[in-house]
Parts: C-alpha cells; structure tokens; sequence
C-alpha cells in the first residue's frame, strides 16, 4: 500500500527521506496525495454523523515503538491545512502486541480533517479517493 501511495517517512536525526518500516511505523507522507497518511486500524473506527473517524495516534498505545513517527505526521498535518488520509487495515487479533495484519483495504484512501482531543488524535473522513 505505502508503494502505492508512493509514500516515505523521514529519519529521526537527519530529517531525510527512507522507506516506511511496515513493522512498527503506521503512518507517512504519500507524494500521490500530497498529504500524511495513515493505517487506520479497524477496531479503531467508529461512525460519527454519517462519517467514518478513525484514531491514528495515541501516545499511551502500548506498542510505542511507531508513536513518534505518527506524531510527526500528525503535527505535520495540523501545521498545514489539517487535513491528512487513511486506510483501513484489520488486526488479526485487536488485543496482540504487537498486532499482526489480517487485511487492508487498499484499495482506497479516506481523507478528512485531523483534530486532536486531548493527546489523541483522529482522522474524521469527508472524502473517499479510490487507488
């Protein structure tokens, strides 16, 4: 997917651009759409007046090892336009760290505005962009 979206993150000293670490990073910066984009894990979407909000960060996740990557593109998002995307990804078991991957849509990305609510921050979709 990250290919896809001809994605890339950057390296925490230097500030240069390398490949996403599928691993422990759920988020990036995708040239196609010009905006960060993130997983959006299933089992942390919900339904809000008719739109789908997913969390994308949250500092007291358990599995911190991707944390400050999302919070980079979270910032990143908020200082300019906030606006940012994502895809769906499931989990092959919610409650595992770290998860594991069970499916992921990749066949479209969910853009939206970016908020935070406390440290957290969600991803509130008014668009979907089919790949």
């Amino acid at each position: 997917m990250w290919q896809k979206l001809d994605a890339h993150t950057l390296t925490a000293k230097e500030g240069a651009e390398r490949n996403i670490n599928v691993r422990n990073e759920w988020g990036g910066y995708s040239r196609r759409l010009s905006l960060p984009v993130f997983t959006g894990w299933q089992d942390h979407t919900r339904s809000v007046n008719g739109k789908t909000r997913v969390l994308v960060s949250d500092p007291a996740w358990l599995n911190k090892a991707g944390v400050n990557n999302q919070e980079r593109w979270v910032e990143y998002a908020l200082e300019n336009g906030g606006e940012a995307a994502f895809f769906v990804i499931k989990a092959v078991d919610p409650t595992a760290v770290p998860r594991q991957v069970e499916w992921l849509d990749d066949g479209r990305v969910l853009c939206g505005t970016i908020e935070r609510v406390g440290l957290q921050a969600f991803i509130t979709a008014n668009r979907v962009i089919n790949l």
